[in-house]
This record gives C-alpha cells, sequence and structure tokens, in this order.
C-alpha cells in the first residue's frame, strides 16, 4: 500500500502541471500515458561470441601408447589366431591357437592344434565344452570367460614392442590402420635380438595384426603372430559334429531323474572315452549336501523305491579308483540296466554313470 499511495500522489502532481500550462496543439505530440505501476526496464545484454573450436590436435606421426589400446572385445564378434614356433637346438615345435568370440549373447570357442593333436573348448549357453585331444569329454559350468586369455587381450601380444615406430597407414581386413615396426634390436644383458610389427585400427585403436621374433640367429628363436579377422561379421558359434552329442550327455542326470540330497547342483562331467579302465564311465560332479558321510549313506538308506531308481549295495566298491575301493563307504544304485555309483568326494558330491557295470560290490 505504500508504494501505491506515493504512486497517486505523484499522478496528481503531474495532472496540476498539465492542465496549467493548457492543452497541447495538435502539431505537438500526444504524452504517452504512464504507468501505474514502478517496474523496472530490464536492459538484455548484448551476447558476446564465442571464437570457434577447431579441430582436436591430432599427434603426427602416432605413437604407440599401450596403456591407450582399445579393447577388441568391446566389438561384435572376432576370430583371432595365435601362432606360437619355437626352434632351439635343432628342435621345432609350433602351436595354433584359433578363437572365436561373440559378446550377445555371449559365446566363444578355442581350437588348440599343437604337435601330438588338437583340443577343442567351446562355451555356449553358458556350458563349457571340451574335447581333449584324446577323445575325452569335459562339460562345466565354471571358465567360459577365461577362454580368450591366450590372445593376452587388449595388448595382444604388442607389450614388447614398445619402440616400435609408426611407418604409415594401410588396411587391415578392410580396417582402416596404422602401421609401427620395430627393426631388429639387441636386448638388454642378453645376446637376443628383438624384431616385429603390428598395426593399431585407426578407429578404436584395437590391435589387429602383430608379430615379434626373439633369438641369437635365424636357427634359433621364438615368434608369436596374431591375427584377427571377421571382426564383426561371426553371427553365431555351434558345435562341430564330434561335439554335438555333449549337451544331451550333460542332462542324463536330470532326465533319468537321479536321487540326489536336497542343494545337489550340477557342476561338471567327465566323460572317459579314450582306452583305459574307466573308458565307458560318465563322471558327474554336484555341489556337495550339508551332511557328513554318516548322514549321506542314511539318505540312501531310506531312499523309497523312486522315478525306478533302488539302492543295490552301501559299501566299498571293487575296482575302483578313486575312494569308494578301500577309503570310504560308497552307494550304489540302479535303474534298469543304468547303474551309478554315489560318493562324497572332497567339496563335491560324484555320480559315476557305469554303462559297462566295472565295477560291484565288494563282498
Amino acid at each position: 500500500m505504500k508504494n501505491l499511495r506515493g504512486s497517486g500522489l505523484w499522478l496528481i502532481t503531474i495532472a496540476m502541471l498539465i492542465s496549467s500550462c493548457g492543452a497541447p496543439s495538435s502539431a505537438e505530440t500526444t504524452t504517452p500515458p504512464i504507468s501505474t505501476s514502478l517496474a523496472t526496464e530490464v536492459v538484455e545484454p548484448t551476447p558476446t561470441p564465442r571464437p570457434t573450436q577447431g579441430p582436436t590436435a591430432t599427434v603426427w606421426p602416432p605413437v604407440f601408447d599401450i596403456n591407450s589400446l582399445g579393447d577388441l572385445r568391446d566389438q561384435d564378434s572376432f576370430v583371432v589366431i595365435v601362432n606360437e614356433m619355437n626352434n632351439y637346438g635343432g628342435q621345432s615345435t609350433e602351436r595354433t591357437l584359433t578363437m572365436g568370440y561373440i559378446k550377445e549373447p555371449y559365446s566363444a570357442y578355442l581350437i588348440n592344434q599343437y604337435s601330438s593333436g588338437v583340443e577343442k573348448t567351446y562355451v555356449i549357453d553358458g556350458l563349457v565344452y571340451i574335447l581333449t585331444g584324446s577323445g575325452d569329454w569335459y562339460i562345466q559350468t565354471e571358465g567360459g570367460n577365461s577362454i580368450l586369455e591366450q590372445a593376452h587381450l587388449p595388448a595382444a601380444n604388442t607389450d614388447v614392442l614398445v619402440d616400435a615406430t609408426f611407418v604409415g597407414e594401410e588396411e587391415v581386413e578392410g580396417i582402416a590402420a596404422y602401421h609401427f615396426v620395430l627393426e631388429q634390436m639387441e636386448l638388454p644383458n642378453s645376446n637376443d635380438k628383438l624384431e616385429g610389427e603390428f598395426y593399431l585400427a585407426k578407429e578404436g585403436n584395437y590391435v589387429l595384426y602383430s608379430s615379434w621374433k626373439s633369438g641369437t640367429s635365424d636357427s634359433d628363436y621364438f615368434q608369436i603372430t596374431e591375427t584377427f579377422s571377421s571382426i564383426n561379421q561371426l553371427s553365431e558359434i555351434v558345435l562341430p559334429a564330434e561335439m554335438q552329442g555333449m549337451p544331451a550327455a550333460a542332462n542324463v542326470p536330470s532326465e533319468l531323474a537321479l536321487p540326489l540330497p536336497p542343494e545337489s547342483r550340477f557342476i561338471s562331467m567327465v566323460s572317459y572315452r579314450s582306452t583305459g579302465i574307466l573308458s565307458g564311465v560318465d563322471n558327474f560332479y554336484f555341489t556337495r549336501p550339508d551332511m557328513d558321510e554318516a548322514e549321506f549313506l542314511d539318505f540312501y538308506r531310506n531312499l523309497p523305491t523312486t522315478d525306478g531308481w533302488t539302492v543295490s549295495h552301501i559299501g566299498f566298491v571293487t575296482r575302483h579308483s578313486q575312494q569308494c575301493a578301500d577309503i570310504h563307504e560308497c552307494v550304489i544304485i540302479n535303474k534298469g540296466s543304468t547303474q551309478v555309483v554315489l560318493a562324497l568326494e572332497g567339496s563335491n558330491l560324484l555320480a559315476e554313470f557305469d554303462w559297462n557295470h566295472i565295477f560291484a560290490p565288494l563282498q
């Protein structure tokens, strides 16, 4: 109210001054009406132009910094081949690792080809399938994330080439890349010489190819070469023909409704398919139930006939290479022609599917 009252007095004063001067002639400009509010006019400041931002400075020629490498595992998929050659004292060995990778949903494989055979590992749907050089099967729930360890990502075996220099730009697998070369150099405190080269993708700064060789001469050396291909082109990974039966083998205890103590969860499986006493035995490992050996044996002593399973023996087992032979009592359970030996083994529960009935009760 104080402000409005002040405004009214001021308006009366102005009106008296106007009336004393008379009405304005038509040639004069009419005074615009005065607002009854005391609003303050806000003056917008004139914006100051900002300087135009130029492109980010690029180091040229490119310099190799192993600590700033991108990780190829950020890509959707790829295949990598790692070849290792070792030649010393006239003895030569060679190993080739071929790895495939799909980021989502995660699947991968590793084929290890060496002088005496081939080992294959596949990770599909959360299970790890391994076919050994001797033909045995391994299936497990853990270890799938370590399948690319031997690719040494993200460095991809460039860690010994930190002194390599840029020599030009090229394309690798259709990808623009920087080429770095390490000319032959003497290694400190050694008679060995080192040389090598690698390519880095311009977009993403990940390794596309690397190779280095170290030794005292052309006849005595170690060489490792790593080649990436099919980047973002691998759409599916499937088990090869010789491993197609492994998923079904892993499901046998579940399909046959093998009675197990509560909280026994599948961990892994080993199927011995090479020659030997255990050929034809499939070993399934489960988490150990929360019970001691006496409670474990009582569980099967009191097990009613269920789903076709009957307990035929509790005690020691003949021809058994594990603890059931003379250390701990075990259980033999049967369903039709299927025979299984059950035992507590360390932190696991072991179920041996004895397809050929090589085990028998020890009398």
